[in-house]
């Protein structure tokens, strides 16, 4: 599953691991910044151009692990979950 993550600005979101959900607000777009062409190198910037995703704050503990997870809207968003 492939989630637009721009919709859900403004939402509460969790993500399910499979060890219990981790809860986020998810607060604006988070574009590529020339600080990628330092930390991953020269024109990491430019390839990642449209895809920066978004910047959360966590409302909850919990542990996410590399691999499937379950996408849920929690709270605060008209968009499709």
């Amino acid at each position: 599953m492939t989630v637009d993550i721009d919709a859900y600005v403004g939402a509460t979101v969790s993500l399910d691991c499979g060890t219990g959900p981790v809860v986020f607000a998810v607060k604006r777009p988070a574009r590529p910044c020339a600080w990628m062409d330092v930390t991953i190198g020269p024109g990491a910037q430019r390839a990642l151009r449209g895809r920066g995703g978004v910047r959360c704050s966590p409302l909850s503990d919990g542990v996410l692990t590399l691999g499937p997870a379950t996408f849920r809207v929690v709270a605060g968003s008209d968009a499709p979950s």
